[in-house]
């Protein structure tokens, strides 16, 4: 009767650690895809009355918003592997009135062009930040 536990007990775990995880970041499948945008007509407040604040804003264009539905899965010990992926880019103008957006894919991620640009400008004082601290970092370490 012990060694039947043990089999059993054996067979749980491992059927527990060979299983899929889900993981889901952003809105729900449902609720982005139930997002509907009109140009020219839907305002910034009337989506964030809807579907709640954006899942983040545009770095480089402060009348770019995103929202974002993202689903990956993966087993113990493999790599993490992209189920679902939408992505809504959403520009307004000055009135905050939707002025153009686009929704992506996962398949549409392939398509990124990246810039050719590969110097840092000396004036980009937040990258310099991060390099001081780094180099700070390793003298603090060398010095112990």
């Amino acid at each position: 009767m012990f060694y039947l536990k043990f089999i059993l007990i054996l067979a749980v775990l491992f059927n527990a650690s060979c299983s899929q995880k889900i993981q889901k970041n952003g809105l729900s499948s449902i609720k982005i895809n139930e997002i509907k945008i009109e140009e020219g007509i839907t305002t910034k407040s009337n989506l964030i009355k809807k579907y709640g604040p954006p899942v983040f804003d545009s770095v480089f264009n402060q009348n770019t918003i995103y929202y974002v539905s993202h689903l990956t899965g993966y087993k113990n010990l493999s790599d993490r592997k992209t189920l679902n992926l939408v992505v809504f880019e959403i520009t307004f103008n000055d009135k905050n009135i939707v002025k153009k957006f686009k929704k992506y894919n996962k398949f549409d991620s392939k398509n990124v062009k990246i810039s050719k640009k590969n110097f840092l400008e000396k004036n980009n004082t937040s990258i310099q930040f991060w390099k001081d601290i780094i180099n700070n970092l390793r003298r603090r370490n060398v010095e112990d």
